[in-house]
């Protein structure tokens, strides 16, 4: 098991590598992975709140206030009472968010098309088609 351990580790090191997310902005953005993955939850859910962001992510309560802050003041959400629970206020993507949010989601197209368009059409396949199975690998376990 310690040497599945360590190839797993070793990919997610590569892999964290080739797409740039120990860079310090995302997509040579200012934002950070965690930022422009709020964004994307936000523009995917169009609304949802600030309770709901942390449960999807699993992330830490204050980290998500403070990042909601940050956006609050960069004018990138709206915050918006809800109708059911005036203590809770639903979140959303303002104009310059959503456009902001188009530019980095094209960049990371850019990225993914970049990296796939360096392969050969055989290897492509053949990654796309390993992807997908750890994908539904992890899913499956992750539900059990």
């Amino acid at each position: 098991m310690k040497e599945k351990v360590a190839l797993l580790r070793s990919f997610n090191r590569f892999y964290t590598g080739i797409i740039g997310l120990l860079d310090e902005g995302y997509l040579q953005s200012e934002f950070s992975l965690t930022e422009v993955r709020i964004m994307f939850e936000l523009n995917a859910r169009k609304r949802m709140t600030a309770r709901e962001l942390v449960e999807l992510l699993r992330l830490d309560k204050g980290y998500v206030s403070r990042v909601l802050s940050q956006f609050e003041k960069k004018k990138l959400i709206e915050r918006k009472r809800s109708n059911e629970d005036l203590r809770s206020f639903s979140l959303e993507l303002s104009k310059s968010g959503k456009k902001i949010f188009t530019t980095l989601n094209q960049a990371s197209e850019r990225q993914a098309l970049q990296l796939l368009s360096g392969l050969t059409q055989r290897d492509a396949t053949s990654l796309i088609t390993h992807m997908k199975s750890i994908l539904q690998i992890l899913q499956k376990n992750k539900h059990e």
